[in-house]
């Protein structure tokens, strides 16, 4: 597609990813990989490697009906011990990109815990996160679903090397999206540690190399490094092995000279720096292969000492994405190509510099009412919590952040200076006070009121529900896996929220300590529930319904605030259950009020042959042990 400058990429993207795609024996943690495949990206989301290998698990390799990796094809392949290393290198200071990226990463966790070495990466990416956040136009979250939105052809489902090609280019047009409309990346640190404490300290299960934040490089890349000429601003430097100086100080050197520290070796490398290059390590395997120059330290540590200028960069790029279909498009037969991309492009771009506007827009500016966000001062808890209601009641979508897909935002008088009302404007929203946003919802429901057909302009409360609110969930006696994701403002990312899973029997008591789901212990047994709580802003809780004990009658599923915080700080709460990679089945929002330490979310339980849904936003001032406590689970 075609590419164009962006004038303000997002200062808080990081600089480097790894799309990854592992096929395994199996789905649980004691699974073994039988293929890995990793795609290296730069910021903007370009391909700078590639890399991929099958891996002998020593075991049945599973479902060869879907990966297709039979014994035989697996004979000769190494085992992952010897591979570990080089897979490392790739992933080492990136973000790890997946597709349900908890699997992925927990899968490979698990392969590196084995070995008891370390995991190289500390930061990951959910492509499913994304395409939610990005309230694409699509049925499910699936690879194949996102793949025909994005016409990036498939060529081999369930292939590590094709997911992860075809996964890199979905993740490329998504990021530009995102930068687009100036979204914040669902960026998550998942624990990879011990679990014995909480916070960082919980982060460090295997001891790893810090990785140093990597600000974009002002210069542009001038190619291969000419002894003659010596180190220009902008090259790209990799370092590998022992040095008689730490790794990190070589890096913090090549950095403050304007040179790019590279995590991996690949054909845009300038030079690869290393006191031993016969040591046979991934990068010096690869820069042998592709010719790339290589130094030692003592040649390095004087060329640094007179960098040559370098090219400024001109400014980041954007890729111009399709225009919106308005009409169901014909799919590619077996053995044809997808068919062309419209002629006509519509460019996903934010204007940099907009100023803060006045909320003055006109009552009749935007007729329709569907997408809406409510800016609220820190003190208008309640004002905040009624006009939300108001909202959800008028039957338009409520949402709890900024996204390019809000089209009103209705600012209350503490929220005036509110620096989202000029992104919102940027997006092409309405901002509206109180009265303003009144008289616009009359003004839309006239025509119905009048007897008119409101057509699809009268909004839809459809998958909205309310507080209490009850919902039957499809597939009778066996609904299968279901998703509750809690997410809060990403305005204040100050307040650590815990959301937590109690499965109960009939007496609402849990069966025993590993009923209770938290961040110590993610997993109830077999893996019925699953909890994803690295996100400092949402979090996820998987069940697998169909599995769960019949002497399990519900999972209730609450936030708790850490410290002496409370959910004044917090705000509104948006809860979004859905079947597995499926969009939204039914969404509500909870205002926590004021005092509240502890807020429970919802429910699922059984009722008669199937299951139910249910809504609760009960409050309550004490602490997460006191509500562990009440159904029977002992905190020290």
């Amino acid at each position: 597609m075609t590419v164009t400058p962006l004038a303000h990429w997002p200062a808080d993207y990081p600089s480097d990813y790894a799309v990854v795609d592992v096929e395994t024996t199996g789905l649980r943690s004691s699974d073994r990989i039988v293929s890995v495949a990793v795609e290296l990206l730069d910021r903007a989301g370009t391909v700078t490697d590639r890399w991929s290998t099958l891996v002998d698990p020593r075991r049945d390799p599973g479902p060869v009906h879907i990966h297709g990796l039979t014994p035989e094809r697996l004979a000769g392949a190494p085992t992952f011990d010897r591979i570990a290393d080089d897979l490392a290198e790739y992933l080492d200071g990136r973000v790890l990109v997946a597709h349900n990226a908890p699997f992925d990463w927990g899968m490979l966790t698990s392969e590196y815990r084995r070995l008891d070495t370390p995991w190289p990466m500390q930061r990951r990416l959910c492509t499913m996160a994304l395409a939610r956040h990005l309230e694409l136009p699509i049925g499910d979250y699936r690879l194949a679903t996102l793949a025909a939105h994005y016409r990036v052809r498939q060529l081999r489902a369930h292939d590590a090397v094709d997911d992860a090609r075809v996964l890199g280019e979905i993740f490329r047009l998504s990021l530009h999206e995102a930068a687009g409309a100036g979204l914040p990346l669902p960026l998550t640190v998942p624990d990879s540690g011990s679990g014995l404490r909480r916070g960082a300290a919980a982060r460090k299960r295997f001891p790893e190399r810090a990785a140093a934040a990597k600000a974009p490089c002002p210069w542009t890349n001038p190619g291969r490094l000419d002894l003659a000429v010596g180190l220009v601003q902008g090259m790209r430097v990799a370092v590998t092995g022992d040095a008689g100086h730490a790794r990190e100080e070589l890096e913090r050197q090549a950095a403050e000279a304007g040179l790019y520290v590279a995590t991996s070796v690949s054909g845009k490398t300038s030079v690869l720096v290393t006191n031993d290059p016969s040591s046979g390590s991934g990068k010096n395997r690869t820069a042998a292969r592709l010719g790339t120059p290589v130094i030692d330290e003592a040649t390095y540590t004087r060329l640094l000492a007179r960098v040559r200028p370098g090219t400024p960069v001109d400014g980041s790029a954007v890729v111009v994405l399709p225009a919106p279909r308005t009409e169901p498009e014909p799919t590619a037969r077996d053995g044809e190509a997808p068919p062309a991309p419209p002629a006509a492009p519509v460019e996903a771009v934010v204007p940099p510099n907009t100023p803060a506007p006045a909320v003055d827009a006109p009552p009749s500016a935007r007729p329709t009412v569907r997408q809406v966000l409510v800016l609220q001062g820190r003190d208008e808890h309640g004002e905040g919590g009624r006009v939300r209601q108001l909202v959800l009641e008028s039957g338009a979508r409520l949402r709890i952040n900024l996204t390019s897909t809000v089209d009103t935002v209705v600012v209350l008088p503490g929220a005036a200076a509110d620096p989202r009302i000029a992104r919102a404007q940027a997006f092409g929203a309405v901002c509206l006070t109180e009265a303003q946003w009144h008289a616009a919802l009359a003004e839309a429901r006239a025509p119905e009121r009048a007897g008119a057909d409101p057509g699809t302009d009268a909004g839809t409360s459809a998958g909205n529900l309310p507080r209490g609110g009850t919902v039957q969930l499809p597939g009778g006696a066996a609904p299968g896996r279901w998703t509750l994701n809690a997410s809060w403002a990403w305005e204040r990312p100050d307040e650590d929220i815990d959301i937590v899973a109690f499965l109960l029997d009939e007496h609402e008591r849990v069966r025993g300590d590993s009923d209770f789901v938290f961040w110590n212990q993610p997993v109830a047994p077999l893996d019925v529930v699953a909890l994803d709580a690295s996100g400092p802003a949402e979090q996820t809780v998987t069940l697998e319904l169909d599995a769960l004990p019949r002497d399990v009658r519900r999972v209730v599923i609450a936030a708790s605030v850490d410290g002496t915080s409370t959910f004044a700080a917090v705000g509104p709460i948006e809860i979004d259950v859905a079947p597995f990679q499926a969009t939204s089945f039914v969404r509500s929002v909870l205002d926590a009020a004021t005092v509240e330490r502890v807020l429970l979310l919802g429910t699922f339980y059984r009722h008669g042959a199937g299951w139910k849904f249910r809504t609760e936003g009960q409050g309550y001032e004490f602490d997460l042990a006191g509500l562990a406590g009440s159904f029977g689970v002992e905190i020290a």
